[in-house]
């Protein structure tokens, strides 16, 4: 397998794996299912969903990875100065939080062997087939069964289906004339090239989201120049990080230490979350924030035009901030400079900025984010419901929706991790509440005898009307996030990817709910 620093080979990918039928759990009664539960994709999120099966006894299940490792996210973003940017003793499974982490924030690869090790240590790794990309995915309504077909032709066939495929899993290359014809190094953060030697290159890196604020100061030591093109500023935060001593007798060594600082982290993403999905109730409070973050800005930079133009003109909370005790400082080295005229063009010998100025480089990095609430973007296949209806062209023409963030009216047995208003800080935290959400329908389809499960409309609805409502007192549509450029925002206008509501509300919810609200047939 490959190591985390390397990004999975085709070798990998194609390397001799079980026949899906001799999985655990699987059937092989060509007259049956081939599995009970079909799980897309081996991240997290999939590794996550099969933990929660096993620990209800349910070993039918597959999951579908077309990588040649598990991991998502962190398998294939290896940049220099990866790492989790919430703290890892909130950033881990609530079950499994006796780990231990080198750092309070920990790197990318200690979190994908985290990944591994839950994989390994809960039975979930015979359960997943590498290389397996899926294509299309089609309910049969007359014997309730997805079939699901794979690139190359082979058809699987599950009661249920479970998209497990994140929103940090395509990469979003910039609309730029020209991209194709630069003669140096171009790679994208989440396909970073390790044989390409950085040192002594003129670099230039497009983007100032939360890759490039971990990469700048990652490899301005190590390049002959480095120009950052920025479009639009972030807030940055102080890092509070530290490297983590296990030995002895400390709280990070006690279940009950570990739960204590877990409740206070969580916490403290309650109140933040709580202050930005109802900003308009409280501008006050988190303008502090804004004027707080702006003069540290101002603070750390010693050109105060520089500085100018690294403090955001919108608001906190339009698009994720990022934290960092080295980025900002980062424009302080004579060899690192901000460039915000704007890229007219790509040519082979550089960058072209709109002042008609041409800045050589030898490599050209795209820290330039993922496709998240684009149409194919999560999942990425083809998913037909009852009467024909396809996942992607119902959000298309409806707008971007689904009951809990996990389940769509008319899309039987199928149900989504990080579906339409979900998304929030910590990815763990919304992920349980949906896991257990699916396997509170799952269970009582079961315990009901039945083999369809469906939510109904009027409960989506209203559901969805609430989170429209809630998302226009959020931080996400006001004004000030006009000049964000926030991936938050869909192609209808909404802010359909971040969820209006805080974590403990969600938590809350799903306990109380239950599986009710959805139609139990077969």
């Amino acid at each position: 397998m490959p190591s985390p620093n390397e990004a999975p080979s085709d070798a990998a990918a194609e390397r001799e794996r079980p026949d899906p039928l001799e999985l655990p759990g699987v059937r092989s009664d060509s007259d049956a299912l081939d599995v009970e539960v079909l799980i897309v994709g081996a991240g997290i999120s999939g590794i996550g969903t099969g933990i929660e099966l096993l620990r209800r006894k349910q070993r039918s299940f597959m999951l579908l990875e077309a990588a040649g490792d598990l991991g998502g996210t962190w398998r294939d973003n290896t940049y220099p100065g990866v790492a989790v940017d919430i703290p890892s003793i909130s950033y881990c499974f609530s079950f499994e939080t006796d780990y231990k982490w080198s750092r309070v924030f920990a790197p990318g690869s200690e979190i994908q062997d985290y990944v591994r090790h839950c994989a390994a240590k809960y039975g979930v790794e015979p359960h997943i087939r590498y290389g397996a990309a899926v294509e299309h995915c089609e309910f049969d309504a007359s014997k309730d069964i997805w079939s699901t077909t794979l690139a190359g032709g082979t058809v699987l066939r599950s009661r249920f289906v479970v998209a497990a495929t994140g929103i940090l899993c395509q990469p979003k290359y910039p609309d730029v004339e020209g991209l194709d014809s630069f003669a140096g190094k171009m790679m994208h953060t989440a396909r970073w090239d390790h044989d390409f030697e950085l040192e002594g290159k003129r670099v230039g890196i497009i983007g100032t989201g939360a890759s490039a604020v971990q990469i700048v100061p990652a490899i301005a030591k190590r390049v002959s120049n480095l120009e950052v093109f920025q479009r639009t500023p972030i807030w940055v935060s102080k890092r509070p990080d530290y490297k983590l001593d296990h030995s002895g007798v400390t709280p990070r060594n006690s279940a009950a230490g570990r739960a204590t600082m877990r409740f206070f982290t969580e916490l403290f993403f309650e109140v933040g979350t709580y202050f930005i999905t109802t900003y308009k109730r409280w501008p006050w409070l988190v303008g502090g924030v804004e004027k707080r973050l702006g003069d540290r800005i101002r603070a750390v930079v010693d050109d105060p035009e520089v500085a100018d133009k690294l403090v955001p003109s919108y608001g906190m909370g339009c698009k994720r901030p990022a934290i960092s005790n080295s980025y900002l400082q980062s424009f302080n080295r004579d060899d690192v400079q901000l460039v915000t005229e704007g890229i007219e063009r790509v040519c082979p010998e550089g960058v072209i900025t709109r002042d008609g100025k041409l800045h050589a480089l030898d490599a050209i990095l795209l820290a330039t984010g993922f496709l998240t609430t684009e149409r194919k973007a999560s999942p990425s296949f083809d998913v037909v419901g009852l009467d024909g209806l396809e996942l992607s062209q119902f959000w298309e023409d409806n707008r971007l929706q689904a009951y809990a963030g996990v389940s769509v009216p008319r899309f039987p047995n199928f149900f989504l991790t990080s579906g339409p208003y979900s998304g929030g800080f910590n990815w763990f935290a919304m992920l349980e509440a949906h896991l257990l959400h699916i396997m509170q329908c799952m269970d009582a389809a079961r315990s009901k005898g039945v083999t369809r499960v469906e939510v109904e409309q009027a409960t989506h609805d209203r559901y969805m009307a609430h989170m429209w409502k809630r998302s226009d007192i959020a931080v996400f549509k006001d004004d000030k996030c006009v000049a964000a450029n926030s991936y938050y925002l869909d192609r209808h206008g909404d802010a359909s990817l971040p969820f209006p509501r805080t974590p403990f509300w969600r938590w809350v919810r799903v306990r109380a709910k239950g599986a009710s609200g959805y139609h139990f047939g077969s």
